[in-house]
């Protein structure tokens, strides 16, 4: 129940100590109170002569430490007990459980939002997981732990950068804060979309050992394990100091897409009727014209003459992951009004992907980009040649798809992280103090084999250019021993050999940050009787990233492979100060400035200005407008280059590769079976098609040192309501505008626009190296411009977002004669989110309800607690989408998907809800029981077409609750002192 306001509290000064100090406070009303009783921060002792002491604290998104917990920015708090209800096992869960929370896994590079859970392997930041915010992606939220930054993970998702979610310990956090608001006038950089403040423990005494272990009741296949030991030593109260050692063990198991292909929604299959079937890409392989399989196939693998090969059994639906993380930190008391503190963070994480086996076969290519010459290459299956012992078809370059399985395919991420910091904090007449100095970084090891090596092919099996045009005349020399050389097809291969096809190669990265900050806060001054509290501060940092190719991936070896690099480094500083000033006893402004100075823009000023006005003892208006700002990071405006691939069809050539393709169709047609020219006509028509209509094009993006910081204003309008003792609801509206968003322009968009950019932006090879078109097909079919080679750009201030929203929270606890009631429901109803368009001139359609962005995330939660005994149950819920993106996807709108065949209920993703059930029991002497059932009710997630279609039916669609549905987590806890 919610006390009477502190109106009718007689209230007195306190002597200031250190751990309980108390101003005399003006008059507060019952909404603050009893949003600090419903919080659980406010610890009130009523003394003899009826004295109150309030304990100050600090908030998220305040500097200056405040008795009540509601300021003027919304702020939703989940404590530990609530975190253990929601049955979260990593810190990436506990965050995606919010409302507010936005998984963007489609979004541009930069912007979507990564889990370590998904097989994330076509990113340089693979292993790693994120939080994104309002649908701002990573770099608009910024993460905390204890109200400090953390460094970013050492690799890069192509270019954005951000904190690795996998690396804190769920089991050492006392509670998280969720800034709703931006907060760039507080925190600086990347605090646009809100902040997530993770604080871990204090004062803890004690030594608490816990286990827990989760599965799948669908797919038994899914599992993971955690153990944490908690150690707490000295009390700081009386001891004058206090010791936590938190130790975390985390492991998950692999699981593979062949081990729960039964359990797959056969609602999946009904516009993909041959998914999950096996590949004639398989060893000993077939040769299509000669009928199928090769000597040496299982005969139980073959089906219709040809050898199959299961590759959903290396497709990957959960990576395994190994996690070690440490947490240390100590206070010491020195003085009555002194404190020293101390933390250590350290984590070791070993994160498994698996590979699919190499495959071969025609007309396959694949295109790549050369860091050593500038140049593009290309590889080009070929097929059998005549000489080959396996070839019986008497026919030249004959059709062979083939499996390389007898080199096991891997990649591995192993990271580590850490932070080290240590400072003081005390009271100098009158005035909170603290300063820290620290240091913190990480290095990333992404280790991948299992691809080509182009040097190790020519090597073992021979030159894939055999019979292509040189110079526009001249054919490379047929190569006879092709596929019959040191590799032997179907048979051991030595290790040299498969070493030599099959090299390791990776990228390293390191990142480290050294910082010293301090801030001071405390009453100034007094308006009307009230005190007016004022901060100041500032925060200088070091900071150096470096990511390393191997010596193979810089000499562009690795067939299809891209390429990272990153050698800079830079420092820069922040001034800060805040004031909360009592204009009235009912009305207080919150303002606040921060100067960040980066190098290569001038210094950036981020101000803000927030009221809270109490209406009555029951009701809170409050409000906020603030700048805010994104610098850019290191592999954006630094020493950096990034060497990818975009799909990009040539409008140069495309027409006339597609003409000469129905040329050499109807050549192939004329000619009678078993004319060896009829194959050759159809494989050059595929190649060429694909070499010019759908080729991917390297993309090679450099970082921009004249880049200007993303900017944004955001806006915040909301009520706070205490209906009645117990039970509290808040409203907010929220608006983000973010104008100068860094990004860069597609290989595609720059190939459009190649006529009206500088030389050298798109690169093209000159007609002696035309692999599509001799010099009479030239003329014939009006060839003008030599096949696309590359395409350069920078990382540009390219876009703006606008986006807009509700949030509204309700909260109740109540004791009723079945024990305590505590009831809590979340919610964010995204109202708008628009991109500019540069070919529009303006923004493209509002996006809320579109694919990836549900209007409505919300969950309802209620427990009750009698005696030892604890029972909840949560709903969660997300609403129906459309599988349309923005105006310019046509390809799923609803008349696309009627013309497809499709229903216009298969062109949504529809809304899903689950139910969560927790069970806890104390009632044993320093023994816990806890019972977690996610999805309780074993609820399939909706079946989304688009992620299906757009997988090319190779693997499943992406959200593996599918096959993983209801899980049951059982936790121990045992306390030894």
């Amino acid at each position: 129940m919610f006390p009477p306001s502190l109106k009718r509290l007689p209230t007195r000064l306190a002597p200031d100590t250190l751990h309980s100090r108390v101003q005399a406070p003006w008059p507060r009303t019952a909404v603050s109170m009893g949003v600090l009783l419903l919080g659980g921060v406010l610890h009130a002792a009523a003394h003899a002569e009826g004295l109150v002491v309030l304990p100050k604290i600090e908030v998220t998104g305040s500097h200056i430490p405040r008795i009540e917990a509601q300021t003027s920015s919304p702020t939703q708090i989940i404590r530990r007990e609530e975190i253990r209800r929601t049955g979260a096992t990593t810190v990436r869960e506990l965050i995606d459980s919010l409302s507010g929370s936005s998984q963007l896994v489609n979004a541009p590079n930069g912007t979507r939002s990564l889990s370590d859970i998904t097989a994330n392997n076509n990113s340089y930041a693979a292993g790693s997981s994120s939080a994104s915010l309002r649908h701002l992606g990573p770099q608009a939220t910024l993460v905390l732990l204890n109200s400090r930054r953390l460094a970013p993970f050492a690799m890069d998702d192509d270019p954005g950068m951000f904190p690795n979610l996998d690396t804190l310990p769920l089991d050492a956090i006392e509670r998280v804060e969720i800034l709703r608001s931006g907060a760039s006038a507080i925190y600086g950089s990347d605090a646009v979309a809100g902040v997530i403040n993770i604080i871990t423990r204090r004062d803890h005494q004690g030594v608490e050992l816990r286990a827990s272990h989760e599965q799948s009741t669908a797919a038994s296949a899914f599992k993971n394990s955690s153990v944490a030991l908690t150690a707490g030593f000295g009390d700081l109260a009386t001891d004058r100091y206090n010791l936590l050692v938190n130790v975390e063990l985390y492991k998950r198991n692999a699981v593979t897409w062949g081990e729960v292909l039964g359990g797959i929604n056969p609602e999946a299959l009904k516009y993909a009727p041959s998914f999950g079937s096996a590949s004639t890409y398989s060893n000993p392989g077939n040769i299509v014209e000669a009928g199928g399989a090769l000597p040496g196939c299982d005969p139980a693998k073959i089906v219709d003459g040809y050898c199959m090969f299961d590759r959903y059994g290396r497709l990957q639906a959960q990576p395994s992951s190994e996690r070690a993380n440490l947490l240390v930190s100590g206070q010491l008391n020195f003085a009555p009004q002194l404190d020293g503190f101390a933390e250590l963070l350290y984590s070791s994480i070993d994160t498994r992907l698996s590979e699919t086996y190499q495959y071969y076969g025609k007309p396959q290519f694949t295109t790549w980009f050369d860091p050593s010459t500038g140049r593009s290459r290309m590889f080009i299956s070929r097929g059998l040649p005549l000489e080959h012992p396996l070839n019986t078809t008497g026919v030249d370059d004959v059709d062979f798809r083939y499996r390389f399985t007898d080199v096991e395919p891997e990649f591995t991420v192993k990271s580590s992280n850490y932070r080290l910091l240590t400072g003081l904090r005390g009271i100098w007449q009158g005035f909170d103090w603290q300063s820290a100095v620290g240091t913190m970084g990480g290095t990333s090891v992404n280790r991948q084999r299992g691809f080509f090596s182009d040097s190790g092919f020519k090597a073992v099996i021979g030159d894939y250019n055999h019979g292509l045009e040189s110079n526009g005349t001249v054919p490379v020399p047929r190569d006879p021993l092709f596929f019959n050389r040191a590799y032997r097809i179907g048979q051991p291969n030595s290790a040299e050999v498969l070493n030599a096809l099959f090299p390791s190669f990776e990228h390293v990265g390191r990142i480290n940050q050294t910082f010293v900050d301090g801030r001071m806060s405390g009453p100034v001054g007094s308006l009307g009787g009230r005190p007016i509290d004022m901060a100041f501060g500032f925060d200088l940092r070091r900071e150096s990233l470096t990511i390393t190719p191997s010596a193979n991936l810089a000499s562009g070896d690795i067939v299809g492979f891209g390429v990272a690099t990153t050698d800079a480094k830079r420092s820069f500083g922040s001034l800060f100060t805040e004031a909360n000033l009592p204009v009235t006893e009912r009305l207080e402004v919150q303002a606040a400035a921060r100067l960040d100075k980066y190098p290569g823009f001038s210094a950036n000023l981020s101000p803000k200005l927030g009221l809270r006005f109490e209406a009555t003892s029951n009701l809170m208006f409050r409000a906020t407008i603030e700048n805010g700002f994104r610098a850019p990071n290191l592999t954006e405006n630094a020493e950096s280059t990034r060497y990818t691939f975009d799909p990009v069809t040539d409008p140069k050539r495309c027409p006339q590769a597609r003409a000469l393709a129905d040329d050499l169709y109807v050549a192939a047609a004329a000619l009678p079976d078993g004319d060896p020219m009829k194959a050759q006509y159809e494989s050059r028509a595929a190649i060429v098609t694909a070499q010019e209509c759908g080729r991917n094009v390297a993309a090679v993006r450099s970082s921009n040192p004249a880049l200007e910081p993303e900017k944004a204003v955001s806006s915040t309008l909301g009520l706070v309501i205490v209906p009645a003792d117990g039970y509290l609801a808040s409203l907010d509206y929220w608006h983000i505008s973010r104008r100068n968003e860094i990004g860069y322009k597609t290989a595609q968009a720059l190939v459009n626009a190649e006529d009206t950019l500088p030389a050298g932006v798109v690169v093209r090879s000159p007609f002696t190296e035309d692999a599509s078109f001799t010099p009479a097909e030239r003329t014939q079919y009006g060839v003008n411009a030599g096949s696309l080679s590359a395409a350069y750009s920078t990382v540009e201030n390219t876009s703006r977002t606008s986006t807009s929203g509700l949030d509204l929270a309700l909260q109740s606890r109540t004791r009723t004669a079945w024990g305590v009631l505590t009831t809590g429901a979340q919610s964010s109803v995204l109202l708008s989110y628009y991109r500019y368009s540069s070919f529009l001139g303006g923004y493209g359609d509002n996006l809320a309800g579109r694919y990836n962005f549900p209007r409505l995330r919300a969950s309802v939660s209620a427990a009750l607690a009698n005696g030892p005994t604890t029972h909840a149950l949560r709903m969660n819920y997300t609403g129906s989408t459309k599988l349309q993106a923005d105006y310019d996807d046509t390809s799923y709108s609803d008349q696309s998907c009627l013309d497809g065949g499709w229903s216009i209920g298969d062109c949504r993703v529809r809304r899903f809800i689950t139910f969560d059930y927790f069970f806890q029991y104390t009632g044993v002497r320093d023994l816990s029981i806890g019972l977690n059932v996610r999805n309780l009710l074993n609820t399939r997630p909706p079946v989304d077409y688009r992620a299906l279609g757009e997988s090319g039916g190779d693997v499943i669609p992406q959200d593996i609750r599918d096959v993983q549905r209801r899980t049951v987590r059982l936790t121990l806890g045992y306390k030894f002192l």
